[in-house]
């Protein structure tokens, strides 16, 4: 009886540990060809042939063979010592490579980006540059324009007293035209007056003349 349980335990338990790998992924090691059958042992069909580094998910394994499922979904059994769990050095050298030109990739992008920053970075270092040149031009124009207004200012002063010294200059004139067109017009009638005398006194002599040239005439008669 006891012989009997271990008979049927065995495989059972063998079937359990074996189980645990389930879904695993092993590669068909060394340069060679290896053949999946439908059965533990050489006597079983060949289904499919597998060359170097091929993935297979491993469903069972034992001390002799591996049930596995080729990538084509065919599922049998290799010998055990065809199946390696580390993966193969070529497949590494692949996944290397790779990482590598995806790493060089990334390091040209980089390298592009830092250049694209740098060259931005030389934009704004010139643009910094040309604004503080126009912020000290402009700077400069202010000053002149500050000098050219409190220059202006100052000449505002003496403007107006300018003006100022103008209006009473043209005040000025223009009481010197009523006094000169006063003075104008006095004249014009001392000279009537002067004439009316001297009509009036030419006329007087003329007449005291002509009284005269009577009376003389008158006093011959009578001698």
């Amino acid at each position: 009886m006891k012989n009997f349980l271990n008979y049927i335990l065995g495989p059972l338990l063998l079937v359990i540990i074996t189980s645990s790998a389930y879904a695993e992924t092993g590669y068909i090691s060394d340069q060679l060809i290896v053949t999946v059958r439908s059965g533990k042992g050489n006597e079983y069909k060949v289904l499919e042939t597998l060359p170097t580094a091929t993935p297979v998910e491993i469903l069972e394994e034992d001390k002799t063979h591996v049930k596995v499922i080729t990538p084509k979904g065919t599922e049998g059994y290799i010998q055990r010592h065809y199946v390696s769990k580390a993966v193969p050095k070529n497949i590494q050298i692949a996944q290397l490579k790779n990482e590598i030109e995806t790493l060089q990739q990334k390091m040209q992008s980089g390298q592009q980006s830092l250049q694209t920053s740098v060259n931005d970075i030389n934009t704004y270092k010139q643009q910094i540059t040309d604004l503080s040149q126009q912020l000290t031009q402009s700077r400069k124009e202010q000053e002149r324009v500050s000098l050219e207004y409190k220059t202006l200012l100052s000449k505002s002063d003496n403007v107006l007293n300018l003006s100022t010294e103008n209006d009473r200059l043209i005040e000025e004139n223009r009481l010197l035209n009523s006094e000169l067109l006063l003075l104008r017009e006095e004249n014009q009638n001392f000279h009537r007056s002067n004439m009316i005398q001297w009509f009036l006194a030419g006329g007087g002599v003329l007449l005291l003349g002509w009284i005269m040239g009577k009376f003389s005439r008158k006093k011959q008669r009578r001698f």
